[in-house]
């Protein structure tokens, strides 16, 4: 059942806070666009997907003419400038019944189309997922496409996650509401005719010991896999990470097993991003709440060894709230070809605005990670609140989103650390 090579496609005391090695790096973050025209865009929620020219492509959750969010692009500087530019691709308007309010990241297909969802709209306000084609397809302009509106009944309702390609095309996804008992479901998307998807459900979630709403993003190992993390549920319902094997005739639910439920104090609460996957098979995840402290917890899970049948959890991090960042459950971790992973903190750091961190693995067996903070964030003009996840692209260079701060609309910024 476990694959252990990785497939994957995307106000504490000095004390309390000293018992975990920190250090601070010297700062190189700059802002490369702050949300200042309303009708652009404004406080983006979600992280950012990067192509092969260095384009990035993200979400605002609110902004436009209506108010109801968009999806943006970023062009890196060329010619000697020093600006990116953004063109919006798509406002999402009053026709709600089309989707509204954003807060996933865009993934991008081999044709340059773009998929996404948005947490309301859409049938019964449970959310909707859609397409945006490219506009090579599309007469030289962007088209949505909406590929299924949620009833917030047995299909799902509420999307939180970002969707991901299966090793079969498919996209697959999460939905953190509906279902058969109410507490969430993971989908599964085909397509059919042109504008015809069908919604398969992988996976019933009931708010008990195999967990409970899903606002996570999924990934898959080689061996086709699913895993996960659900924000509740679990031994504890403090929240669990869970896998999901095949079914084994068409139609079927898949087969959950739960890799390990949170227990608040020794290890969080609420894991609410999803993991990543290293090549070894470990996966890694943040919890938004709780630990030794009280402010949240990176850990490590690995797979079975050494003739155990269960996963073992590592706490790698416990956050303090300051100087080294608290609440980082909104962030999906990213991690480097040294080992080292990179995330943000939503709230905390020296002026308690957030944090970019990094944590790097020790130098000899069993010894303690130690985090480095990139990046204290103080609202104007870098941002406050990053509410999602860092991008790293293929130089080492790290992209983030801040849903608040930067200049005087306090929309929220797009940043860069060059590391």
């Amino acid at each position: 059942m476990f694959n252990i090579r990785a497939w994957v496609l995307g106000t504490c005391s000095f004390l309390a806070c000293s018992m975990v090695p920190m250090q601070v790096s010297a700062d190189s973050l700059k802002t490369i666009h702050t949300f200042t025209a309303i009708q652009k865009g404004a406080r983006p929620r979600a992280g950012l997907t990067i192509d092969n020219t260095g384009a990035l492509y993200g979400t605002t959750y609110t902004g436009a003419k209506d108010g109801n969010g968009t999806v943006f692009k970023l062009t890196p500087p060329s010619d000697g400038s020093r600006k990116w530019i953004q063109t919006v691709l798509h406002r999402f308007t009053t026709k709600t019944e089309n989707g509204i309010f954003p807060d996933s990241s865009v993934i991008l297909d081999a044709q340059g189309n773009l998929y996404g969802t948005t947490s309301e709209g859409g049938t019964n306000d449970a959310g909707v997922v859609f397409e945006l084609v490219h506009p090579a397809q599309q007469d030289g302009k962007w088209k949505e496409l909406v590929l299924h509106r949620f009833t917030g009944g047995t299909d799902g309702g509420s999307p939180h996650g970002t969707l991901v390609f299966g090793p079969d095309g498919d996209l697959y996804g999460t939905a953190g509401f509906g279902g058969t008992s109410g507490a969430g479901v993971v989908f599964k998307l085909q397509p059919g005719g042109p504008g015809q998807w069908k919604e398969t459900i992988l996976f019933n979630f009931a708010n008990d010991a195999n967990g409970g709403y899903p606002y996570s993003t999924p990934i898959f190992d080689a061996a086709g896999n699913l895993y996960g993390t659900t924000l509740n549920g679990g031994n504890a319902g403090n929240g669990a990470v869970f896998e999901l094997s095949p079914a084994g005739g068409r139609g079927a639910q898949w087969t959950e097993t739960v890799l390990h439920s949170f227990d608040d104090a020794s290890d969080g609460v609420e894991p609410r991003m999803g993991v990543i996957m290293d090549g070894a098979g470990n996966l890694y995840g943040t919890t938004e709440s709780g630990g030794s402290i009280g402010y949240g917890a990176v850990y490590e899970l690995s797979p079975p060894a050494g003739g155990r049948q269960t996963w073992s959890e590592t706490i790698l991090h416990n956050f303090g709230f300051s100087p080294d960042g608290g609440t980082p459950g909104y962030s999906r971790l990213v991690l480097d070809n040294s080992g080292n992973l990179f995330g943000t903190t939503q709230t905390g750091g020296t002026l308690h605005n957030g944090v970019v961190f990094e944590l790097s693995p020790p130098a000899k067996r069993d010894g303690a990670w130690t985090e480095n903070v990139l990046h204290t964030f103080s609202d104007s003009p870098d941002g406050s609140q990053p509410e999602a996840g860092l991008t790293l692209a293929t130089d080492g260079t790290l992209f983030g989103t801040t849903f608040f701060g930067g200049a005087e609309t306090e929309s929220g910024t797009v940043f860069k650390i060059s590391h």
